[in-house]
Protein backbone atom coordinates (compact mmCIF):
# COMPACT_ATOMS: atom_id res chain seq x y z
CA UNK A 1 0.00 0.00 0.00
CA UNK A 2 1.38 3.18 -0.82
CA UNK A 3 0.31 6.52 0.92
CA UNK A 4 -1.41 9.56 -0.84
CA UNK A 5 -1.45 12.74 0.71
CA UNK A 6 -3.26 16.32 0.16
CA UNK A 7 -1.24 19.63 0.78
CA UNK A 8 -2.91 20.21 4.03
CA UNK A 9 -1.85 16.60 5.31
CA UNK A 10 1.96 17.19 3.79
CA UNK A 11 2.33 20.94 5.08
CA UNK A 12 1.02 19.33 8.80
CA UNK A 13 4.19 16.38 7.85
CA UNK A 14 6.49 18.58 7.16
CA UNK A 15 5.09 21.49 9.85
CA UNK A 16 5.72 18.16 12.58
CA UNK A 17 9.00 17.13 11.56
CA UNK A 18 10.47 20.70 11.50
CA UNK A 19 9.10 21.89 14.83
CA UNK A 20 8.33 18.69 16.88
CA UNK A 21 10.71 16.49 15.64
CA UNK A 22 13.40 19.48 14.92
CA UNK A 23 15.00 18.41 11.75
CA UNK A 24 15.67 21.96 10.13
CA UNK A 25 13.95 22.51 7.41
CA UNK A 26 17.18 23.15 5.63
CA UNK A 27 18.17 19.76 6.35
CA UNK A 28 15.17 18.53 4.75
CA UNK A 29 15.54 21.00 1.72
CA UNK A 30 19.32 19.60 1.32
CA UNK A 31 17.91 16.19 0.93
CA UNK A 32 15.21 17.28 -1.71
CA UNK A 33 18.20 19.09 -3.55
CA UNK A 34 20.60 16.19 -3.39
CA UNK A 35 17.60 13.79 -4.85
CA UNK A 36 16.58 16.09 -7.87
CA UNK A 37 20.06 16.82 -8.82
CA UNK A 38 21.38 12.99 -8.60
CA UNK A 39 18.25 11.97 -10.72
CA UNK A 40 19.93 14.67 -13.33
CA UNK A 41 23.00 13.11 -13.16
CA UNK A 42 21.80 9.54 -13.63
CA UNK A 43 19.12 10.47 -16.75
CA UNK A 44 20.43 12.89 -18.72
CA UNK A 45 24.06 12.61 -20.60
CA UNK A 46 26.27 15.72 -20.83
CA UNK A 47 23.41 18.49 -18.64
CA UNK A 48 23.26 21.90 -19.23
CA UNK A 49 20.44 23.18 -16.52
CA UNK A 50 18.37 25.97 -16.24
CA UNK A 51 16.51 26.37 -12.90
CA UNK A 52 13.18 28.49 -13.05
CA UNK A 53 12.43 29.21 -9.16
CA UNK A 54 9.79 31.06 -8.10
CA UNK A 55 10.38 32.63 -4.30
CA UNK A 56 8.63 30.26 -1.92
CA UNK A 57 10.37 27.36 -0.81
CA UNK A 58 9.71 24.70 -3.54
CA UNK A 59 11.94 27.44 -5.46
CA UNK A 60 14.70 27.19 -2.56
CA UNK A 61 14.72 23.87 -3.13
CA UNK A 62 15.62 24.49 -7.22
CA UNK A 63 18.20 27.08 -5.44
CA UNK A 64 19.80 24.41 -3.63
CA UNK A 65 19.88 22.14 -6.87
CA UNK A 66 21.62 24.70 -8.95
CA UNK A 67 24.42 25.04 -6.74
CA UNK A 68 24.73 21.01 -6.06
CA UNK A 69 24.77 20.39 -9.70
CA UNK A 70 27.85 23.46 -10.18
CA UNK A 71 29.65 22.41 -7.59
CA UNK A 72 29.90 18.73 -9.38
CA UNK A 73 30.97 20.71 -12.56
CA UNK A 74 27.31 20.88 -14.47
CA UNK A 75 27.01 24.30 -16.27
CA UNK A 76 23.44 25.18 -14.29
CA UNK A 77 22.07 28.80 -14.12
CA UNK A 78 18.99 30.12 -12.13
CA UNK A 79 16.42 32.55 -13.39
CA UNK A 80 14.27 33.58 -10.67
CA UNK A 81 10.35 34.86 -10.93
CA UNK A 82 8.65 36.63 -8.40
CA UNK A 83 9.81 39.56 -6.10
CA UNK A 84 13.08 38.59 -3.71
CA UNK A 85 11.18 41.22 -0.40
CA UNK A 86 8.20 38.56 -0.35
CA UNK A 87 10.34 35.66 -0.64
CA UNK A 88 10.61 32.80 2.70
CA UNK A 89 13.38 32.85 5.11
CA UNK A 90 14.52 30.11 3.71
CA UNK A 91 14.33 30.93 0.04
CA UNK A 92 16.36 34.56 1.12
CA UNK A 93 19.27 31.70 3.11
CA UNK A 94 19.68 30.17 -0.41
CA UNK A 95 19.32 33.10 -2.60
CA UNK A 96 22.65 34.43 -0.48
CA UNK A 97 24.60 31.00 -0.93
CA UNK A 98 24.22 31.62 -4.45
CA UNK A 99 25.52 35.08 -3.97
CA UNK A 100 28.41 33.66 -2.29
CA UNK A 101 29.24 31.48 -4.75
CA UNK A 102 29.07 34.03 -7.46
CA UNK A 103 26.48 31.20 -9.22
CA UNK A 104 24.66 32.89 -11.75
CA UNK A 105 21.58 34.53 -12.54
CA UNK A 106 19.84 35.48 -15.70
CA UNK A 107 17.04 36.93 -16.11
CA UNK A 108 16.20 36.03 -20.42
CA UNK A 109 17.49 33.09 -21.05
CA UNK A 110 17.12 31.60 -24.14
CA UNK A 111 15.52 28.09 -23.40
CA UNK A 112 17.03 26.14 -26.15
CA UNK A 113 20.31 26.69 -24.78
CA UNK A 114 19.95 24.08 -22.26
CA UNK A 115 19.26 20.16 -21.83
CA UNK A 116 17.46 20.39 -18.74
CA UNK A 117 15.29 22.61 -17.15
CA UNK A 118 14.14 22.13 -13.75
CA UNK A 119 10.91 23.57 -12.70
CA UNK A 120 10.61 25.24 -9.09
CA UNK A 121 8.38 27.65 -9.78
CA UNK A 122 5.19 26.61 -7.37
CA UNK A 123 4.94 23.65 -5.21
CA UNK A 124 2.44 22.15 -3.47
CA UNK A 125 0.96 25.10 -1.11
CA UNK A 126 -0.57 26.59 -4.82
CA UNK A 127 -4.35 27.02 -5.15
CA UNK A 128 -5.13 30.16 -7.11
CA UNK A 129 -4.84 30.65 -10.46
CA UNK A 130 -1.78 31.17 -12.37
CA UNK A 131 -1.45 34.18 -14.34
CA UNK A 132 0.66 37.12 -15.53
CA UNK A 133 4.62 36.61 -16.12
CA UNK A 134 4.24 33.08 -14.46
CA UNK A 135 1.87 31.81 -17.22
CA UNK A 136 3.96 33.16 -19.88
CA UNK A 137 7.16 31.27 -18.61
CA UNK A 138 5.27 28.02 -17.96
CA UNK A 139 4.25 28.34 -21.69
CA UNK A 140 7.90 29.10 -22.59
CA UNK A 141 8.73 26.21 -20.67
CA UNK A 142 6.26 23.88 -22.21
CA UNK A 143 6.64 25.12 -25.86
CA UNK A 144 10.49 24.63 -25.46
CA UNK A 145 11.31 20.90 -26.49
CA UNK A 146 13.56 20.95 -23.29
CA UNK A 147 13.45 17.83 -21.14
CA UNK A 148 11.66 19.01 -17.72
CA UNK A 149 11.80 17.67 -13.93
CA UNK A 150 9.60 19.24 -12.27
CA UNK A 151 10.15 19.38 -7.90
CA UNK A 152 7.82 17.89 -5.61
CA UNK A 153 4.49 18.59 -8.32
CA UNK A 154 4.51 20.66 -11.90
CA UNK A 155 3.99 24.54 -11.22
CA UNK A 156 0.26 24.77 -11.71
CA UNK A 157 -1.39 21.61 -10.71
CA UNK A 158 -3.30 21.11 -7.51
CA UNK A 159 -1.73 18.71 -5.34
CA UNK A 160 -5.54 17.76 -3.61
CA UNK A 161 -7.11 17.05 -6.95
CA UNK A 162 -4.47 17.16 -9.87
CA UNK A 163 -6.54 20.12 -11.61
CA UNK A 164 -4.61 22.54 -13.88
CA UNK A 165 -4.72 25.76 -12.31
CA UNK A 166 -5.00 27.92 -15.47
CA UNK A 167 -1.66 26.77 -16.59
CA UNK A 168 0.59 24.24 -15.75
CA UNK A 169 4.24 22.68 -16.37
CA UNK A 170 4.07 19.53 -18.38
CA UNK A 171 7.17 17.73 -16.79
CA UNK A 172 8.60 14.52 -18.32
CA UNK A 173 9.66 14.08 -15.01
CA UNK A 174 8.11 14.66 -11.36
CA UNK A 175 10.55 14.26 -8.10
CA UNK A 176 8.42 14.44 -5.53
CA UNK A 177 9.12 13.70 -1.45
CA UNK A 178 8.36 11.95 1.22
CA UNK A 179 4.91 10.56 -0.01
CA UNK A 180 2.57 10.52 -3.05
CA UNK A 181 0.73 13.92 -3.62
CA UNK A 182 -3.40 12.75 -4.64
CA UNK A 183 -2.66 15.35 -7.51
CA UNK A 184 0.20 13.56 -8.75
CA UNK A 185 -2.13 10.36 -9.11
CA UNK A 186 -5.80 12.36 -9.89
CA UNK A 187 -5.78 13.49 -13.84
CA UNK A 188 -5.23 15.56 -15.36
CA UNK A 189 -2.29 16.05 -13.16
CA UNK A 190 -1.01 12.93 -13.77
CA UNK A 191 -0.69 13.74 -17.63
CA UNK A 192 1.45 16.43 -15.98
CA UNK A 193 3.42 15.02 -13.97
CA UNK A 194 5.20 12.59 -16.79
CA UNK A 195 7.27 9.57 -14.34
CA UNK A 196 6.70 10.12 -11.35
CA UNK A 197 9.97 9.30 -8.58
CA UNK A 198 9.21 9.48 -4.74
CA UNK A 199 12.59 10.02 -2.91
CA UNK A 200 12.74 9.59 0.86
CA UNK A 201 14.25 12.88 2.59
CA UNK A 202 13.94 12.01 6.49
CA UNK A 203 10.20 12.64 7.15
CA UNK A 204 9.44 10.31 9.96
CA UNK A 205 6.65 7.76 10.22
CA UNK A 206 5.17 8.69 13.50
CA UNK A 207 4.29 12.50 12.25
CA UNK A 208 2.62 10.99 9.07
CA UNK A 209 0.80 8.45 11.29
CA UNK A 210 -0.35 11.26 13.39
CA UNK A 211 -1.91 13.23 10.44
CA UNK A 212 -3.41 9.70 9.29
CA UNK A 213 -3.88 10.20 5.42
CA UNK A 214 -6.92 8.81 4.20
CA UNK A 215 -6.46 8.26 0.65
CA UNK A 216 -3.84 5.17 -0.69
CA UNK A 217 -3.02 3.16 -3.66
CA UNK A 218 -1.55 -0.51 -4.56
CA UNK A 219 0.78 -1.85 -7.05
CA UNK A 220 0.87 -5.95 -8.47
CA UNK A 221 2.07 -6.52 -5.06
CA UNK A 222 -1.85 -6.61 -4.03
CA UNK A 223 -2.71 -8.95 -6.03
CA UNK A 224 -0.90 -11.54 -3.86
CA UNK A 225 -4.05 -11.44 -1.80
CA UNK A 226 -6.07 -13.25 -4.03
CA UNK A 227 -6.86 -16.78 -2.55
CA UNK A 228 -5.70 -19.79 -3.90
CA UNK A 229 -7.90 -22.29 -5.98
CA UNK A 230 -7.36 -25.61 -4.15
CA UNK A 231 -6.63 -28.67 -6.05
CA UNK A 232 -9.50 -30.54 -4.99
CA UNK A 233 -11.84 -27.61 -5.93
CA UNK A 234 -15.26 -28.32 -7.99
CA UNK A 235 -17.90 -26.14 -9.70
CA UNK A 236 -19.88 -25.56 -6.92
CA UNK A 237 -17.19 -24.75 -4.22
CA UNK A 238 -14.87 -22.31 -6.29
CA UNK A 239 -18.19 -19.62 -6.27
CA UNK A 240 -21.59 -19.43 -7.51
CA UNK A 241 -23.05 -15.81 -9.09
CA UNK A 242 -26.34 -15.02 -10.06
CA UNK A 243 -26.23 -12.13 -12.15
CA UNK A 244 -29.37 -9.80 -12.97
CA UNK A 245 -28.52 -8.22 -16.62
CA UNK A 246 -29.89 -7.49 -20.10
CA UNK A 247 -33.18 -6.22 -20.99
CA UNK A 248 -34.76 -6.52 -24.59
CA UNK A 249 -32.05 -6.00 -27.24
CA UNK A 250 -29.48 -5.94 -24.38
CA UNK A 251 -27.82 -9.52 -23.94
CA UNK A 252 -24.30 -7.90 -24.71
CA UNK A 253 -24.50 -6.85 -21.13
CA UNK A 254 -25.45 -9.61 -19.62
CA UNK A 255 -22.80 -11.53 -21.86
CA UNK A 256 -20.01 -9.59 -20.32
CA UNK A 257 -20.35 -9.45 -17.01
CA UNK A 258 -21.09 -13.73 -16.93
CA UNK A 259 -18.08 -14.20 -18.93
CA UNK A 260 -15.51 -11.76 -16.78
CA UNK A 261 -17.35 -13.35 -13.93
CA UNK A 262 -16.15 -17.18 -15.75
CA UNK A 263 -12.68 -15.63 -16.64
CA UNK A 264 -12.28 -15.17 -13.19
CA UNK A 265 -12.18 -18.31 -12.04
CA UNK A 266 -16.27 -18.47 -11.06
CA UNK A 267 -17.69 -22.41 -10.89
CA UNK A 268 -21.18 -21.54 -11.96
CA UNK A 269 -22.89 -18.39 -13.43
CA UNK A 270 -26.97 -17.64 -13.82
CA UNK A 271 -28.29 -15.31 -15.58
CA UNK A 272 -31.56 -14.12 -15.19
CA UNK A 273 -32.54 -11.94 -18.24
CA UNK A 274 -35.33 -11.06 -20.62
CA UNK A 275 -36.62 -14.26 -22.46
CA UNK A 276 -35.61 -12.64 -25.91
CA UNK A 277 -32.41 -12.74 -24.55
CA UNK A 278 -32.09 -16.58 -24.27
CA UNK A 279 -30.45 -17.66 -27.94
CA UNK A 280 -28.35 -15.16 -27.93
CA UNK A 281 -26.84 -15.72 -25.16
CA UNK A 282 -26.85 -19.57 -25.24
CA UNK A 283 -24.78 -19.25 -28.32
CA UNK A 284 -22.37 -16.79 -26.86
CA UNK A 285 -22.14 -18.09 -23.13
CA UNK A 286 -23.51 -22.06 -23.39
CA UNK A 287 -21.91 -22.39 -19.80
CA UNK A 288 -24.27 -20.22 -18.17
CA UNK A 289 -27.63 -21.04 -17.16
CA UNK A 290 -30.28 -18.94 -18.37
CA UNK A 291 -33.68 -18.06 -15.70
CA UNK A 292 -35.61 -15.78 -18.24
CA UNK A 293 -38.80 -14.08 -17.66
CA UNK A 294 -41.70 -12.07 -19.90
CA UNK A 295 -43.05 -9.14 -19.37
CA UNK A 296 -45.88 -8.89 -16.72
CA UNK A 297 -44.78 -12.53 -15.41
CA UNK A 298 -44.50 -12.65 -11.50
CA UNK A 299 -41.33 -14.51 -11.08
CA UNK A 300 -40.64 -13.76 -7.58
CA UNK A 301 -40.57 -17.78 -6.03
CA UNK A 302 -37.60 -18.07 -8.93
CA UNK A 303 -35.85 -15.12 -8.16
CA UNK A 304 -35.57 -15.78 -4.28
CA UNK A 305 -34.80 -19.50 -5.32
CA UNK A 306 -31.59 -18.26 -7.42
CA UNK A 307 -30.86 -15.80 -4.95
CA UNK A 308 -30.91 -18.11 -2.37
CA UNK A 309 -28.32 -20.52 -4.57
CA UNK A 310 -26.39 -18.16 -5.69
CA UNK A 311 -22.69 -16.82 -3.15
CA UNK A 312 -22.82 -13.36 -4.74
CA UNK A 313 -25.67 -11.80 -6.73
CA UNK A 314 -24.74 -9.04 -9.18
CA UNK A 315 -27.61 -7.07 -11.09
CA UNK A 316 -27.76 -4.18 -13.36
CA UNK A 317 -25.90 -4.24 -16.53
CA UNK A 318 -28.01 -3.66 -19.70
CA UNK A 319 -31.12 -4.13 -17.35
CA UNK A 320 -33.10 -1.00 -18.20
CA UNK A 321 -35.87 1.34 -16.52
CA UNK A 322 -38.98 -0.75 -17.61
CA UNK A 323 -41.43 -2.25 -15.07
CA UNK A 324 -40.34 -5.55 -15.29
CA UNK A 325 -36.43 -4.14 -13.77
CA UNK A 326 -38.09 -2.37 -10.74
CA UNK A 327 -39.62 -5.58 -10.22
CA UNK A 328 -36.62 -7.20 -9.87
CA UNK A 329 -34.47 -4.66 -7.91
CA UNK A 330 -37.47 -4.95 -5.64
CA UNK A 331 -37.38 -8.21 -4.92
CA UNK A 332 -33.39 -8.40 -4.52
CA UNK A 333 -33.47 -5.13 -2.29
CA UNK A 334 -36.12 -6.81 -0.12
CA UNK A 335 -33.98 -10.50 -0.08
CA UNK A 336 -31.05 -8.44 0.38
CA UNK A 337 -32.20 -6.60 3.63
CA UNK A 338 -33.23 -10.70 4.70
CA UNK A 339 -29.55 -12.38 3.85
CA UNK A 340 -26.94 -9.39 4.37
CA UNK A 341 -24.72 -12.53 4.79
CA UNK A 342 -24.26 -12.61 1.21
CA UNK A 343 -22.37 -9.93 -1.37
CA UNK A 344 -24.48 -7.73 -3.82
CA UNK A 345 -23.17 -6.02 -6.69
CA UNK A 346 -25.00 -3.03 -8.11
CA UNK A 347 -24.71 -1.55 -11.52
CA UNK A 348 -25.57 0.59 -14.18
CA UNK A 349 -29.28 0.71 -14.39
CA UNK A 350 -29.55 -0.70 -10.40
CA UNK A 351 -28.49 2.03 -9.67
CA UNK A 352 -30.19 4.11 -11.49
CA UNK A 353 -33.75 2.22 -10.72
CA UNK A 354 -32.07 2.96 -6.89
CA UNK A 355 -31.54 6.43 -7.23
CA UNK A 356 -35.44 6.59 -7.82
CA UNK A 357 -35.96 4.28 -5.22
CA UNK A 358 -34.51 5.45 -2.43
CA UNK A 359 -36.14 3.19 0.20
CA UNK A 360 -35.02 0.18 -1.18
CA UNK A 361 -30.92 1.60 -1.12
CA UNK A 362 -31.18 1.28 2.71
CA UNK A 363 -32.07 -2.18 2.45
CA UNK A 364 -28.39 -3.22 1.27
CA UNK A 365 -26.50 -1.68 3.75
CA UNK A 366 -23.72 -3.54 4.97
CA UNK A 367 -23.75 -5.94 2.10
CA UNK A 368 -23.58 -4.17 -1.20
CA UNK A 369 -21.26 -2.96 -3.37
CA UNK A 370 -21.72 -0.23 -6.01
CA UNK A 371 -19.82 0.67 -9.65
CA UNK A 372 -21.31 4.01 -10.31
CA UNK A 373 -19.63 6.32 -13.08
CA UNK A 374 -19.29 9.97 -12.94
CA UNK A 375 -22.77 10.42 -14.82
CA UNK A 376 -24.61 7.61 -12.11
CA UNK A 377 -23.28 9.04 -9.22
CA UNK A 378 -24.99 12.66 -10.27
CA UNK A 379 -28.51 11.22 -10.45
CA UNK A 380 -27.55 8.86 -7.63
CA UNK A 381 -26.48 11.72 -5.34
CA UNK A 382 -29.17 14.36 -7.17
CA UNK A 383 -26.63 16.72 -8.34
CA UNK A 384 -24.71 17.80 -11.44
CA UNK A 385 -21.65 15.64 -13.07
CA UNK A 386 -19.51 18.70 -12.72
CA UNK A 387 -20.24 18.85 -9.00
CA UNK A 388 -19.26 15.47 -8.63
CA UNK A 389 -16.31 15.44 -11.54
CA UNK A 390 -14.35 18.45 -8.79
CA UNK A 391 -15.31 16.46 -6.00
CA UNK A 392 -15.23 12.59 -6.87
CA UNK A 393 -13.55 11.47 -3.46
CA UNK A 394 -16.05 13.75 -1.46
CA UNK A 395 -18.94 12.00 -3.25
CA UNK A 396 -17.65 8.16 -3.38
CA UNK A 397 -17.14 9.08 1.18
CA UNK A 398 -21.00 10.42 1.87
CA UNK A 399 -22.43 7.88 -0.36
CA UNK A 400 -20.21 4.64 1.39
CA UNK A 401 -20.69 7.11 4.51
CA UNK A 402 -24.84 7.20 4.09
CA UNK A 403 -25.69 3.92 2.75
CA UNK A 404 -22.83 1.65 4.72
CA UNK A 405 -22.03 0.12 1.39
CA UNK A 406 -18.30 0.14 -0.35
CA UNK A 407 -18.88 2.26 -3.60
CA UNK A 408 -16.47 1.88 -6.42
CA UNK A 409 -16.61 5.51 -8.24
CA UNK A 410 -16.06 4.77 -12.13
CA UNK A 411 -13.17 7.41 -13.64
CA UNK A 412 -10.22 7.53 -15.37
CA UNK A 413 -8.91 6.94 -11.52
CA UNK A 414 -11.51 5.30 -10.02
CA UNK A 415 -12.26 5.68 -6.07
CA UNK A 416 -12.90 2.46 -4.09
CA UNK A 417 -14.38 3.92 -0.58
CA UNK A 418 -15.62 2.36 2.56
CA UNK A 419 -17.62 3.93 5.35
CA UNK A 420 -14.81 4.67 7.28
CA UNK A 421 -14.04 7.17 4.82
CA UNK A 422 -10.33 5.27 3.71
CA UNK A 423 -10.01 5.61 -0.45
CA UNK A 424 -8.27 3.14 -2.48
CA UNK A 425 -7.05 5.02 -6.06
CA UNK A 426 -6.67 2.68 -8.75
CA UNK A 427 -3.86 3.49 -11.37
CA UNK A 428 -4.18 0.53 -13.64
CA UNK A 429 -5.83 1.57 -17.25
CA UNK A 430 -6.30 3.58 -19.25
CA UNK A 431 -8.33 5.36 -22.09
CA UNK A 432 -8.89 2.59 -24.30
CA UNK A 433 -11.34 1.07 -21.36
CA UNK A 434 -13.73 3.76 -22.44
CA UNK A 435 -15.95 1.83 -24.03
CA UNK A 436 -19.27 0.26 -24.17
CA UNK A 437 -19.08 -2.74 -21.84
CA UNK A 438 -16.17 -1.91 -19.98
CA UNK A 439 -18.17 -1.46 -16.82
CA UNK A 440 -20.28 -4.44 -17.21
CA UNK A 441 -16.93 -6.37 -17.42
CA UNK A 442 -16.14 -4.83 -14.08
CA UNK A 443 -19.27 -5.76 -12.52
CA UNK A 444 -18.41 -9.45 -13.31
CA UNK A 445 -14.52 -9.01 -12.55
CA UNK A 446 -15.78 -7.47 -9.20
CA UNK A 447 -18.57 -10.25 -8.41
CA UNK A 448 -16.20 -12.98 -9.17
CA UNK A 449 -13.33 -11.29 -6.68
CA UNK A 450 -15.90 -11.61 -4.35
CA UNK A 451 -17.28 -15.59 -5.03
CA UNK A 452 -13.40 -16.77 -4.44
CA UNK A 453 -13.96 -15.34 -0.96
CA UNK A 454 -12.20 -11.81 -0.61
CA UNK A 455 -13.76 -9.22 1.79
CA UNK A 456 -16.04 -6.76 0.10
CA UNK A 457 -13.65 -3.16 0.07
CA UNK A 458 -10.56 -5.40 -1.02
CA UNK A 459 -12.89 -7.47 -3.53
CA UNK A 460 -13.47 -4.06 -5.51
CA UNK A 461 -10.17 -2.59 -5.11
CA UNK A 462 -8.58 -5.73 -6.61
CA UNK A 463 -11.54 -5.81 -8.86
CA UNK A 464 -10.53 -2.52 -10.37
CA UNK A 465 -6.90 -3.13 -10.17
CA UNK A 466 -7.29 -6.37 -12.02
CA UNK A 467 -9.69 -5.03 -14.54
CA UNK A 468 -7.33 -1.88 -15.65
CA UNK A 469 -4.26 -4.68 -16.10
CA UNK A 470 -6.80 -6.55 -18.35
CA UNK A 471 -7.60 -3.23 -20.35
CA UNK A 472 -4.08 -2.29 -20.00
CA UNK A 473 -2.46 -6.07 -21.40
CA UNK A 474 -5.29 -5.13 -24.62
CA UNK A 475 -4.69 -2.01 -25.30
CA UNK A 476 -0.67 -2.88 -25.32
CA UNK A 477 -2.10 -6.03 -28.51
CA UNK A 478 -4.36 -3.77 -29.91
CA UNK A 479 -3.54 0.34 -29.16
CA UNK A 480 -5.81 2.36 -27.09
CA UNK A 481 -8.46 2.65 -30.17
CA UNK A 482 -8.59 -0.32 -30.35
CA UNK A 483 -10.03 -1.68 -27.65
CA UNK A 484 -13.65 -3.56 -26.66
CA UNK A 485 -15.22 -4.69 -23.82
CA UNK A 486 -14.92 -8.31 -24.95
CA UNK A 487 -11.05 -7.51 -25.20
CA UNK A 488 -10.73 -6.89 -21.35
CA UNK A 489 -12.77 -9.85 -20.85
CA UNK A 490 -10.19 -11.98 -22.54
CA UNK A 491 -7.10 -10.57 -21.10
CA UNK A 492 -8.14 -11.86 -17.57
CA UNK A 493 -6.91 -14.98 -17.90
CA UNK A 494 -3.36 -13.56 -18.63
CA UNK A 495 -3.76 -11.35 -16.05
CA UNK A 496 -4.20 -13.81 -13.38
CA UNK A 497 -1.77 -16.49 -14.52
CA UNK A 498 0.87 -15.60 -12.27
CA UNK A 499 -1.01 -17.21 -9.87
CA UNK A 500 -1.15 -21.17 -11.49
CA UNK A 501 1.01 -22.78 -9.43
CA UNK A 502 4.54 -22.45 -9.18
CA UNK A 503 5.35 -26.60 -10.06
CA UNK A 504 9.00 -27.34 -8.74
CA UNK A 505 10.59 -29.72 -10.42
CA UNK A 506 7.51 -31.51 -12.01
CA UNK A 507 6.11 -32.47 -8.41
CA UNK A 508 3.07 -31.04 -6.79
CA UNK A 509 1.49 -33.19 -4.48
CA UNK A 510 -1.11 -30.37 -3.02
CA UNK A 511 0.83 -29.48 0.38
CA UNK A 512 3.35 -27.56 -1.96
CA UNK A 513 0.68 -25.73 -3.69
CA UNK A 514 1.70 -22.10 -3.90
CA UNK A 515 1.25 -19.23 -5.85
CA UNK A 516 3.73 -16.76 -7.21
CA UNK A 517 3.20 -13.09 -5.92
CA UNK A 518 2.90 -10.05 -8.54
CA UNK A 519 6.16 -8.20 -7.66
Amino acid sequence: MRILVNSKEMKQIDKDTIEETKIPSMVLMERAALAVAEVIRQRVDAPSVLCVCGCGNNGADGLAVARILLETQIPTKVLILGKEEAATKEWKQQREILGNLGIPVVTKPCLAEYTVIVDAIFGIGLSRKIEGSYAEWIEKINKSGVRVISIDIPSGISADTGEVLSIAVKADITVTFGLLKAGLIFYPGAFYAGEILVKEIGFPKKNIDKVNPMLYTCGKEALSQIPRRMPDSNKGSVGKICILAGSKNMAGAAYLAAKAAYRMGVGLVRIITSEVNREILQVLLPEAVLVTYQGGQDIKEVLQASFQWADVVAAGPGLGMEKDAFALIEVLSEYADKNKEKNYVLDADALNILAKKKEWMERFSNCAIITPHIGEMARFMETDIVSVQQNRVLFARRVAGEYHIICALKDARTIVCGEDGMCYINTSGNSGMATAGSGDVLCGVIAGCLAMGLPAKKAAEIGVYLHGLAGDRAKDRLGEHGVMAQDIVEELPQVLCGLEEDKTEGENNGDRCKYRRFI
